[in-house]
């Protein structure tokens, strides 16, 4: 009887927490996950951690350079003195996005791609946002490639496709409650149009901040081991206007801001 009080007055509503799988203390509650990143984007983190891995530490020095060369995204190879590699030509465009100068340079995209890839993937699912992913890198090489020619200069690093996912979520990211702070909300927000956009305050402090930074970041040396190579700003750029006009060509959302 006093245990039954006691059980009593320990919950003076007579209501009871969930009772655990077998019936014993009751379950604590669920909580949500504090990084929910979808698969897709861990994927792709996953994959250019192991290649990283591979650079650093299994492959030897020739390997790492034929990796790169043949992966990199090269100039030469569409005017100029490498114009005969056809088929690095065809498949660089988007591999070089998988290669990076170094961990440092490595975890900076991958901390920026999961937290503007995450809203946008939440938004337009895994596929498109292969497809997205992919027509944003080609867009950010190709506008390496205006600004530099037919040089032999080598582009890695998978910041274009990323600033394309940043200029898409700029399109919805702030037009509602959502915000950076709930991914899974922002998600679910009305698109802007472009006006729109350029007519909010929240995103054009942002862009703002992004140009800066790629100021700012520009002088700092980013390529291939052994080689150095200057932040390239125009594939950032090239990138980051790709995803922010054709991001209205992937969204399957539609309805009003919340």
């Amino acid at each position: 009887m006093n245990d039954e009080r006691e059980a009593a007055s320990a919950d003076p509503t007579g209501e009871q927490g969930p009772v655990g799988p077998w019936g014993g203390e009751p379950a604590p509650p669920q909580r949500e996950p504090l990084f929910n990143v979808p698969p897709a984007i861990v994927a792709v983190v996953a994959v250019t951690v192991l290649i990283e891995v591979l650079v650093s530490w299994i492959l030897d020095d020739a390997a790492v350079q034929t990796l790169y060369y043949y992966g990199g995204f090269i100039p030469a190879r569409f005017g100029g003195s490498l114009s005969g590699e056809w088929l690095p030509a065809l498949t660089s465009p988007v591999t070089y996005a998988f290669l990076h100068g170094g961990w440092e340079h490595l975890i900076f995209n991958d901390i920026w791609l999961a937290i503007f890839g995450t809203p946008v993937v939440l938004r337009i699912g895994a596929w498109r946002f292969a497809i997205f992913w992919v027509l944003t890198s080609v867009a950010a090489a190709f506008a390496f490639d205006l600004a530099n020619f037919g040089a032999e200069t080598l582009l890695v690093g998978a910041s274009g496709a990323i600033s394309g996912l940043t200029g898409a979520a700029c399109r919805f990211v702030w037009s509602g409650s959502g915000g950076m702070r709930d991914p899974a909300l922002s998600a679910l927000q009305r698109r802007l149009s472009i006006i729109e956009t350029l007519r909010s305050r929240e995103v054009l402090l942002f862009i703002a901040f992004w140009l800066i930074a790629n100021v700012v970041l520009a002088g700092l040396g980013v390529g291939a081991p052994g080689q150095t190579q200057a932040i390239a700003w125009q594939a950032h750029l090239g990138g980051f206007l790709a995803g922010f006009l054709l991001f209205p060509l992937f969204d399957p959302v539609r309805g009003t801001a919340r």
